[in-house]
């Protein structure tokens, strides 16, 4: 990684830099430990945006697990590119093990726009997920509350086996865990979400086992409006193991009872 000085998170170019009261100082020392956020990682960076494919097991935020969270991954990936602006903000957060779209603002204007369009409903969300069993139904709402605040998802089935789905699943509004609590109310939790109801594993009657090493949940797609005014829309492709185990349940729910 490449390493530098940074005040008020731009590169100091000169061995002399003046620095003011409350201007935050940050050095970045150079490191062989491969980040999981490369360059391949970004869907989409311009100088007031960057989209990151999140990978599973990095953190929005801190939390309990510790190690780097997603801007502090993030602004370092930035630097290693040789940004000159290097911050990258939270506007929104998926939990540590989900994958998939993460948008983080480059600027506090660009921050307060985009926070300004999540708080007002107006970005169109869409996951993919990956459960057992499948629902009866093959689109339908879920609405009950989410640690007591109203929460809607409007949900479709992509894929359907006997005893097993994929799902395109819209949260209207962004509670926290709202698809996965929705998912164990319709009585189909997320496969790997052993926190919500859904197994660990699934084992075939041929005896293959499969191990969900996270919740099989993934965030597509965004779309919403620049904070320039523009219409925005980001996708992240599949990731390799919500794949693998995709097409382990192709097998497993086709075997006979």
């Amino acid at each position: 990684m490449r390493g530098g000085a940074f005040v008020r998170g731009k590169r100091v170019k000169e061995l002399a830099c003046a620095v003011r009261a409350g201007d935050r100082v940050e050095l970045a020392l150079r490191s062989s430990r491969a980040s999981p956020v490369g360059k391949d990682r970004i869907l989409h960076l311009d100088a007031e945006v960057v989209a990151i494919d999140k990978p599973a097991g990095v953190a929005a935020q801190e939390d309990l697990a510790g190690g780097d969270t997603l801007p502090q991954l993030c602004s370092a990936l930035l630097r290693e590119m040789g940004e000159q602006q290097t911050q990258a903000l939270l506007v929104h957060r998926l939990d540590r093990g989900t994958t998939g779209v993460t948008l983080l603002a480059r600027t506090r204007r660009a921050q307060s726009a985009l926070l300004g369009e999540f708080r007002e409903h107006r970005v169109r969300k869409e996951y993919r997920a990956l459960v057992s069993p499948a629902p009866s139904a093959d689109t339908g709402i879920a609405d009950g509350p989410v640690a007591s605040r109203p929460a809607l998802t409007r949900w479709r089935v992509m894929e359907r086996h006997r005893s097993s789905a994929m799902i395109a699943a819209l949260p209207e509004t962004g509670r926290t865990h709202q698809i996965r609590v929705h998912l164990l109310a319709l009585g189909c939790p997320l496969l790997g979400d052993k926190a919500h109801g859904g197994p660990a594993f699934l084992t075939t009657a041929a005896g293959v086992r499969h191990d969900f090493g996270r919740p099989m949940l993934h965030a597509l797609s965004l779309e919403l409006r620049h904070p320039g005014g523009s219409p925005l829309h980001i996708e992240a492709p599949l990731p390799a193991d919500f794949e693998a185990a995709r097409a382990f349940l192709r097998t497993w729910s086709a075997a006979p009872d």
